[in-house]
């Protein structure tokens, strides 16, 4: 019962200390976007984000997934002549050349190649038609229930939509693909020339990767019923957290990475990672068994810290035995701590004894059946 009294009133210290007010989130000037917390998917911040838009190049991305779960992403492939008739946003293929999937994933993904989404489509699928239903049904299988493709390259056509929310869902099969992943964190790539000869290099158009240091992603699109898109994905160490914005519908170029930038930089105010308890403070005093009166406090081995939501309640579970069993050292792993926010647990730390305790000796022994003996005639 100690134990459990002393660990909530730790939280009820803790909770105004956490409970600082936080501003509202700016308003990007799209059609539609979302703001989310890529550990526990809550979204921090929305507008009309189940609403189906014509989603541009962020199509690629369900592109890239498609592909790369084909087979061998170093299987080299030919460039279907269908895919340099395209047009508009290209990498520059060549009909006939060849190159591997993973070349093309990679102009598809940073030069936002129409031809590389097309040569894509045709390599793995032999036609256009048969990969945009095999993205179509991956869509299905995710859950985008909003979304359909009617081209593998983005560019508007009747029916090729998605909303935020999917968009969400998709953007986190991109960043759990170790590949993609690392590809999309990138400015500029090159891959090998025509013919094998000299190298390509293809420059992204996600201009957040330039203005935000904690941007690592994901991708860019843009046509005129779409207007300027984006899934974007940033990381802070100091937090150790991860965000997800969706823009759709924004109205130029400059102002979709001013605004994306803006809601993570707000979505990562809305965190802080204090130290909660440090080291050697006491949480809890454990009786030691045999030993009437006598108790050992227990406190982490380490500084507990742990990034946390701005504004809610922090609570503390403290396990450990009822009674603490002697001889014990200091330093001696008695029990552990949790750090809970709701019911996420956002810290962990073993609970060790401060203090040295002594084998019970004949006197303790002797008060110890004593005391057995009064609660009997109690």
């Amino acid at each position: 019962m100690r134990i459990v009294l002393r660990a909530l009133l730790l939280s009820v210290l803790l909770a105004p200390a956490t409970a600082l007010g936080a501003a509202v989130a700016p308003t990007p000037k799209g059609a539609s976007w979302l703001l989310a917390d890529a550990q526990t998917g809550e979204v921090l911040a929305q507008r009309a984000a189940d609403q189906p838009r014509p989603m541009a190049s962020l199509t690629k991305m369900m592109t890239a997934l498609v592909a790369l779960e084909s087979g061998d992403p170093d299987r080299v492939v030919a460039v279907a002549p269908a895919a340099t008739a395209v047009g508009e946003s290209s990498a520059g293929l060549r009909p006939g050349e060849r190159l591997s999937v993973r070349d093309l994933v990679r102009a598809l993904m940073i030069g936002s190649g129409n031809d590389a989404a097309t040569a894509l489509a045709y390599a793995v699928a032999g036609s256009e038609a048969e990969f945009v239903a095999r993205m179509n049904d991956t869509a299905r299988s995710l859950g985008m229930t909003r979304t359909r493709f009617a081209n593998p390259h983005g560019l508007d056509e009747p029916g090729q939509q998605s909303s935020p929310a999917d968009l969400l869902v998709l953007g986190r099969q991109v960043m759990d693909q170790p590949f993609l992943r690392r590809l999309v964190a990138n400015r500029s790539v090159t891959i090998p020339g025509p013919g094998g000869q000299g190298t390509r290099r293809l420059e992204s158009e996600n201009d957040l990767l330039a203005i935000m240091p904690d941007a690592d992603g994901i991708k860019t699109g843009q046509t005129d019923d779409a207007g300027y898109t984006l899934v974007a994905h940033a990381t802070s160490a100091r937090l150790g957290r991860e965000l997800y914005a969706v823009l759709m519908g924004e109205p130029d170029r400059a102002t979709r990475a001013r605004d994306a930038k803006a809601l993570l930089e707000w979505g990562f105010s809305q965190f802080a990672r204090p130290v909660i308890v440090p080291r050697g403070r006491p949480v809890a005093d454990v009786p030691v068994q045999g030993v009437p009166g006598a108790t050992v406090a227990l406190a982490p081995a380490s500084p507990v810290a742990a990034t946390i939501r701005v504004g809610r309640p922090v609570t503390m579970r403290v396990s450990a035995p009822a009674m603490a069993q002697a001889p014990m050292v200091p330093g001696q792993r008695v029990g552990t701590l949790e750090v809970r926010q709701g019911d996420d647990v956002v810290a962990r730390s073993a609970l060790v004894a401060r203090s040295s305790v002594g084998a019970p000796g004949f006197t303790d022994s002797l008060r110890t059946a004593l005391s057995g003996i009064g609660s009997v005639f109690t």
